[in-house]
């Protein structure tokens, strides 16, 4: 049954608060959700919230990468101004030292970063609930719909089957009488005319 004839329904608000306590799953990565729509096609505003969903994910998996690059970029930033220490302090060596202020403008600029990236991520785990609940509230409205109509469907498909039913007690009562009727008749003409008359009419009536 497609969930497309539902789209244009005005949507019912329910409270989310109550939800927002309870760790709910990922919809996107829960099979139960994701069956619920194995025979029924996907409204817009379901792709909208799915897509959403699914942006967030790789934008926190994106930021994750990022930090633990920086990270090493960080380290290996590091190592080369101890390594590069002795050269600028006990030396004097300039090649040294603009290669040590260089690495300390990027120390300075991954730090901004990783500060930045952490604050991302500090927001989306809220980001993310926030996009589950709204494909959850999308969804509650749109199957919904689909089992209202499915149960008025089933009420209708109640009543033509009790009809049916007694359509069929008719047609069997009616079966049943015209061959008692039958087999009434013919007894009665075979104990009057006897068997070889009753074979003559059979041929030339029956063939």
């Amino acid at each position: 049954m497609s969930l497309l004839p539902w789209k244009q329904k005005k949507n019912k608000k329910f409270d989310t608060r109550t939800l927002r306590k309870n760790d709910i799953s990922l919809l996107i990565l829960d099979e139960r959700w994701n069956r619920l729509f194995a025979n029924a096609e996907k409204t817009a505003s379901i792709e909208r919230c799915e897509q959403k969903l699914r942006d967030l994910l790789k934008e926190q998996a994106r930021l994750i990468a990022e930090q633990k690059e920086i990270a090493a970029a960080k380290k290996l930033h590091m190592d080369r101004i101890i390594r590069l220490t002795p050269d600028v302090y006990e030396k004097g060596d300039e090649k040294a030292k603009e290669e040590m202020m260089i690495s300390e403008r990027e120390i300075k600029n991954i730090n901004a970063r990783a500060r930045e990236i952490e604050d991302e991520l500090d927001r989306m785990p809220d980001r993310i609930k926030q996009a589950n609940l709204e494909l959850l509230e999308e969804t509650v409205n749109i199957v919904y719909f689909k089992i209202r109509a499915g149960r008025k469907r089933v009420e209708e498909l109640e009543k033509l089957i009790e009809e049916t039913r007694a359509k069929l007690k008719e047609y069997i009562d009616e079966k049943e009488t015209l061959s008692q009727d039958d087999t009434d008749i013919y007894s009665y003409f075979h104990d009057l005319l006897g068997a070889e008359e009753i074979e003559k009419l059979d041929r030339e009536f029956f063939g």
